[in-house]
């Protein structure tokens, strides 16, 4: 059974996330932002509301104008390597293998990430890698540095450290280098005769014998271990000192203090760099990794983020858990209106006045939805309904919302719910709906102050019908004379759209909410042109006496017109 104790998932909190469609406006914003804060009192996790594209101005004077924090932007909802990566203990590169083994031991992990002291990612130790470097017998048979040769590359600190050693003489412990181990079990004229010359090399472990003890320490050898606990011989440490030679004392026996000698190596100078090694990226989505993670050999991937520092590790059973967060949409209910992604993982709860035209969902959702002008109507209900309080601040903000989407009450989709949400709205808010809109009047419209493609994608939906994809924007605009001023801008920013996203129409409706009209500046296939029931001079102006509304007026023209033509194709 795999321990708990040593790793876990970053972050295990459960997230929701709330978001509106794309190119959000102040009904979606403040109707998603309002919700989280509702589920928030209700239900365990972290709800949190997205603003799917550029915040628009006017939805961002709103929430200054009620000190709300703005939604976390976010342009897609893709499941990234940081959703999914867990904390792992993490071995630093300078301590010896016998600690790592110990830490491997303990998390029961197939490997762990070697680091450096400032957490720069330098590889991955395991078990495998652990045997084949121990395992490895150099060219020239017994010197080498595997198990059964001499050479082991440490420094004096980390050989104390791993035979539990106490210092009896030396200076400069901690630096690193090659040492040649002789076992001295023989007599002293014997060991003196074996010994090579390369003495600043050489790590004798001797017993009790006085005069082996002394020749070590006569020939300058770089370290002397003593084992048993054994005393050092009269004058040796003396000697030591003067021929600076480091002379470490352990309890441990001579065949113990020779295998432990072999784990005293510093981790990053075992490790095998291999270059089918799979290191992965926090901001890289699980979409375009599933494969290559699943089809890997290692079961721990790595995540290391541009600087080059470790962040965490992806566990390939993660790749069968449920997705790390879930979505709530609010004012529509067409995954191809949501975040990119949103596909990806479960939608939990809809919020929404709009035709249903979502998938079938593998299990029950709550599902909210009524005949209203507003989302941020069905939110207030929700709150009244639940006896929740309804802070000024977010009252002030819901309110906002409902104006802004029924045009102060004038456009046809309001409905009779939506009169008495801004009734208890202004109430509970101390402001009233007519100066609210005022306030939102007064600043800039995007025909005003934006380039084409932002004033086009601003408040944008897309829609299908069979065989015909097109999209709707709408900006509300009390001079509509900066339409005719900017049409071929705009007709030129809406050919691009078209172009990139696959679209056989395009229509930007210009709503002058003051006298009550809009005009549409529409191209695309003739034929949805040609059958548009409205006056125009050229085919891609359009006159709409009475329009305010682009779901209740303006799509249902539009879906009519398209589905004859498809009839009779």
């Amino acid at each position: 059974m795999r321990s708990k104790q040593f790793f876990r998932r970053k972050n295990g909190i459960r997230q929701t996330f709330i978001s509106g469609h794309r190119n959000p406006d102040i009904d979606s914003l403040a109707a998603a932002t309002a919700l989280a804060a509702l589920r928030g009192r209700h239900q365990e996790g972290e709800f949190i509301p997205l603003c799917p594209g550029i915040l628009p101005d006017r939805a961002k004077y709103l929430f200054d104008r009620f000190h709300i924090p703005y939604p976390v932007v976010r342009n897609d909802v893709y499941i990234q390597i940081r959703d999914l990566m867990s904390d792992v203990p993490e071995i630093n590169g300078e301590t010896p293998l016998f600690t790592a083994v110990e830490k491997l031991r303990q998390t029961r992990l197939p490997r762990l990430p070697v680091t450096d002291r400032n957490g720069n990612y330098q590889g991955m130790l395991s078990a495998m890698i652990l045997l084949g470097n121990l395992l490895s017998i150099g060219c020239d048979g017994d010197s080498g540095s595997g198990l059964t040769g001499r050479r082991v590359f440490s420094s004096a600190a980390l050989i104390k450290e791993v035979l539990n050693a106490e210092v009896l003489s030396g200076e400069d412990l901690t630096a690193g280098q090659d040492f040649e181990v002789y076992v001295a079990a023989m007599s002293a004229e014997t060991f003196d005769k074996h010994l090579p010359h390369s003495e600043k090399s050489l790590a004798v472990i001797v017993g009790d014998r006085p005069e082996v003890q002394n020749r070590a320490v006569e020939r300058k050898v770089r370290l002397m271990i003593i084992t048993g606990n054994c005393p050092a011989a009269k004058g040796v440490l003396d000697a030591a000192v003067k021929n600076k030679v480091t002379i470490l004392r352990t309890g441990l026996d001579s065949a113990t203090v020779i295998r432990r000698l072999k784990f005293s190596v510093p981790v990053q100078y075992a490790l095998n760099r291999d270059d089918d090694e799979l290191v992965i990226s926090p901001g890289e989505r699980l979409r375009d990794l599933r494969r290559k993670i699943s089809d890997h050999h290692e079961d721990v991937i790595p995540v290391v983020d541009a600087k080059g520092k470790f962040s965490g590790a992806v566990l390939k059973q993660v790749l069968h858990d449920v997705p790390p967060y879930q979505m709530i949409l609010v004012d529509h209910n067409e995954l191809d209106q949501s975040p990119p992604g949103a596909e990806e993982i479960p939608v939990v709860e809809v919020v929404d006045h709009h035709r249903i035209g979502m998938m079938p969902t593998a299990v029950p959702i709550r599902f909210t939805g009524d005949v209203v002008g507003s989302t941020c109507t069905l939110v207030a209900m929700m709150y009244r309904s639940a006896g929740e309080r309804l802070g000024p601040d977010m009252a002030g903000l819901l309110l906002g919302g409902i104006i802004s989407d029924t045009l102060l009450l004038k456009s046809p989709t309001t409905a009779e719910a939506d009169i008495r949400m801004c009734e208890w709205l202004e109430k509970l808010s101390g402001v009233k709906k007519e100066d609210l809109m005022d306030e939102l009047l007064h600043i800039d419209s995007p025909l005003a102050v934006k380039p084409a493609l932002e004033v086009i994608n601003g408040d944008r939906k897309d829609y299908t019908d069979r065989a015909i994809r097109f999209a709707l924007s709408q900006v509300e605009e009390s001079n509509l004379e900066l339409l005719h001023q900017r049409r071929e801008e705009l007709l030129a920013g809406m050919h691009r759209i078209m172009a990139d996203d696959g679209l056989n129409f395009f229509g930007l409706l210009v709503t002058d909410a003051v006298r009550g009209n809009s005009e549409l500046l529409a191209t695309g296939d003739p034929a949805i042109c040609r059958n548009l029931p409205y006056r125009s001079m050229d085919g891609q102006l359009f006159m709409l006496p009475g329009v305010l509304s682009r779901k209740k007026q303006l799509l249902p023209q539009l879906l009519s017109v398209t589905a004859s033509i498809q009839e009779h194709d």
